[in-house]
């Protein structure tokens, strides 16, 4: 009996170790442009620096703005490696260096999306793919973060970056205060899976 409650409870322990890094890992983003008007671009990215093959969907897309019909100049996807048009959900894969989506967008006082990066792959043990998103006027010109810094990927017009690094860890940072990216709970399904295996266990001891 103890053997059972012992194997048990190392299956619970290896699965909560596999959703916690194999998991998907989601983020709130929330973009203020009230101090913005007229029109700009949206520049959506997902790249490779030696990352495996994962993927990136924004989805939940809100705003008080207008976005540009898809026969709008200021509209672009990368063939082969973006899917989708906003405001439905956009799946970016990450084949290239840059995988890019651009969409125009008539400002407001916000808009707001979700963010899920999945399926972390294997590779270089340093190596991971970054999603960012840039805001620009229609020649192409930084808006928000107008100046940059110091960062490495805080390159002029950069809001944020979300990495998710081979094996399954996700970091993100912000780059300019009109920005907000918050990291959403772990998926339910895996504290749902965890808390029933442990249920098992605890019944296992009262038997």
């Amino acid at each position: 009996m103890k053997f059972l409650k012992l194997k048990l409870l190392v299956l619970v322990v290896i699965l909560f170790a596999a959703g916690s890094a194999f998991a998907s890992y989601s983020y709130e983003v929330t973009v203020n442009t009230s101090s913005l008007t007229g029109s700009g671009l949206l520049d959506f990215q997902y790249n490779s620096s030696s990352g495996g093959s994962s993927t990136a969907t924004v989805s939940n897309f809100t705003t008080d703005g207008i976005l540009a019909p898809l026969n709008d100049s200021g509209d672009a996807q990368n063939p082969g490696a973006v899917s989708g048009v906003l405001p439905n959900n956009v799946v970016f894969t990450n084949p290239n260096l840059v995988n890019e989506y651009i969409h125009a967008i008539t400002f407001g006082n916000a808009f707001s999306f979700l963010v899920t990066l999945s399926n972390p792959g294997s590779g270089a043990s340093n190596g991971y793919s970054t999603f960012s998103l840039g805001v620009f006027d229609t020649g192409f010109n930084p808006l928000l973060n107008t100046t940059g810094g110091v960062l490495g990927s805080d390159s002029a017009g950069t809001l944020f970056t979300i990495n998710l690094y081979n094996g399954g860890t996700a970091t993100s940072a912000a780059f300019d205060p009109s920005t907000n990216v918050s990291p959403t709970p772990i998926p339910p399904t895996v504290l749902l899976f965890g808390s029933g295996l442990l249920g098992l266990v605890g019944i296992r001891r009262k038997a």
